[in-house]
């Protein structure tokens, strides 16, 4: 969130709000499907604790098409600036990686010690 409106204010000062408003969708959307993923390896890892990272994985990958289907297919709107866009996601896809890898980092769950 903080890299989000770190790049939406500097994208705004430097480019213009178009160019800031295409970063904040980028944003917007990789924020809502990670954090989908990680609803659906909670739900899963709840049930069953060697669950979660198999559901994971299998969401990111469903995501992963999903995204590259919608974008392929229903394209951008006009008004978004494509390297913004870019730009913006890349940034936003890197810093949400960081901090799960630091959160699971944290967390030290023994999800596959089943006794």
């Amino acid at each position: 969130m903080i890299a989000t409106a770190v790049f939406f204010l500097i994208s705004w000062l430097v480019a213009d709000l178009r160019y800031a408003l295409s970063g904040a969708l980028a944003a917007g959307i990789v924020i809502g499907f990670f954090a989908i993923g990680i609803l659906i390896a909670e739900a899963a890892g709840r049930i069953r604790h060697s669950w979660a990272m198999p559901a994971f994985l299998g969401v990111f990958v469903i995501k992963v098409f999903g995204i590259a289907f919608v974008l392929l297919n229903l394209g951008l709107p006009d008004w978004v600036n494509r390297q913004g866009f870019v730009l913006a996601a890349a940034i936003s896809l890197v810093a949400w990686q960081v901090g799960e890898v630091r959160a699971f980092m944290k967390a030290r769950l023994a999800i596959y010690n089943e006794e």
